[in-house]
């Protein structure tokens, strides 16, 4: 396994990470044979959030008897100071550690939130605070907007970024990971197989690797997944040229029309329904599998989806062609609480 600088860190990571989405499905067995499987072959790096329920804490159980020899990541989605404290306590109590190796603040859509954890009474003073109590040895942050991420780098003191690189998502490759690296901050790749649209996982991997990421972090469902994956490390040599071409190409055409780039530019809805959330959300209900944190999320959007006219203006409006309609008719079901009323009615309506 080939190991990686994590930017100034002073830590050396696989180049192959773990994350945690899967783990939150999966039985504590499954867990601990996968993450003792991927350490036994050389994967030090294991990236979670306290989003994916109980992760952190089958992750700690596996690395207990090893916990000196790995790193340790895991993040926050709370935008406040005393939020955040209570995250980052209950994950060294869920990992079973007296330090966290990286905390990110997870998942800073925009400019917007940014300004929100950066201000006083903000996230980031607390993992700040934190990190200067030993705590947590490094800060990391996560996030979708290359703008979003220069900006973060610009106003604090962050250690690790970690943003999505892939077949389709490739703004990492037009500067931001040389930026990035030029500061030295450590680069995590995230998301290599496009939320299970990429027409060929190995190549996929290969893209990656052969972007020169420090390490990028796959989720693992089993250790038949985990054996293709270290192959694929293990085999080297990057993905290019002509290989690749129709690759990339049946792999946008897989999420073209249904995964939403948060790019920004759909006009604002008329009934006040926040877009882009709104798909988010669907997103992570219906490719993760993270049904209830979705549903909770929902309950607070407001206006929900209920307001939707069915006008059309955004579907029209949108330059990846995603039939927001359809999704909207979906996620309008499928986020309500699961004993709604509305929501079995609806769904006995509807036959699903």
């Amino acid at each position: 396994m080939k190991l990686n600088k994590l930017g100034n860190t002073g830590l050396e990571v696989s180049r192959l990470g773990l994350g945690g989405i899967p783990f939150q499905y999966i039985s504590h067995k499954e867990s601990n044979e996968i993450i003792q499987a991927a350490h036994a072959r050389g994967v030090n790096l294991f990236y979670t959030s306290r989003m994916y329920r109980d992760s952190e804490n089958k992750i700690g159980l596996a690395v207990k008897d090893f916990r000196d020899k790995v790193v340790l990541g895991t993040s926050t989605h709370k935008r406040k100071k005393v939020d955040g404290r209570r995250d980052i306590e209950q994950s060294l109590r869920n990992f079973g550690a007296d330090f966290i190796d990286i905390y990110s603040l997870h998942n800073v859509l925009t400019l917007k939130v940014l300004r929100e954890i950066m201000s006083p009474g903000g996230a980031y003073q607390e993992l700040e605070e934190m990190r200067n109590a030993g705590y947590i040895r490094h800060v990391g942050i996560s996030a979708h907007q290359p703008e979003t991420i220069l900006k973060a780098l610009e106003i604090a003191a962050f250690d690790v970024v970690e943003f999505p690189l892939n077949f389709v998502d490739r703004e990492a490759t037009a500067g931001l990971l040389e930026e990035v690296r030029s500061l030295g901050v450590g680069f995590v790749s995230i998301k290599p197989m496009v939320f299970g649209y990429a027409a060929s996982a190995s190549l996929a991997l290969r893209y990656v690797f052969g972007a020169g990421p420090d390490a990028t972090v796959v989720g693992t469902y089993n250790t038949d997944e985990l054996d293709e994956n270290l192959a694929v490390e293990a085999a080297g040599g990057d993905a290019a040229g002509e290989e690749i071409v129709d690759v990339i190409a049946a792999s946008e055409r897989g999420c073209y029309k249904v995964f939403c780039r948060r790019c920004e530019t759909c006009v604002p809805c008329p009934k006040g329904i926040d877009i882009k959330k709104a798909l988010r959300l669907y997103e992570y209900f219906d490719r993760y599998h993270s049904w209830e944190w979705a549903r909770e999320q929902y309950a607070a959007l407001s206006p929900r989806l209920s307001a939707c006219d069915n006008c059309g203006l955004c579907e029209r409006e949108c330059s990846y062609h995603i039939p927001i309609k359809r999704q909207f008719s979906l996620a309008r079901v499928d986020l309500l609480p699961r004993r709604s009323p509305r929501r079995l009615i609806q769904k006995k309506i509807i036959g699903s």
